[in-house]
């Protein structure tokens, strides 16, 4: 399911941003670790695929 975006807070972490609940790499991140929006991220690869499998999903829909 499609999802306001979010990254994690950590310096360390992957410099990408979820937008798919489905996504077992956004799913990893704790609550507390989530902020809201890209902050210049590249997009998560995962959830640009699950996008990409899914026509209701506005990533995956055509114009």
């Amino acid at each position: 399911m499609h999802v306001r975006p979010y990254h994690s807070a950590r310096s360390n972490a992957p410099h990408v941003f979820h937008e798919d609940d489905d996504c077992p790499a956004g799913r990893n991140l704790a609550w507390f670790d989530k902020v809201e929006g890209t902050e210049g991220c590249e997009p998560c690869p995962q959830c640009v695929r699950t996008a990409a499998t899914r026509p209701e999903h506005p990533v995956g829909a055509t114009h």
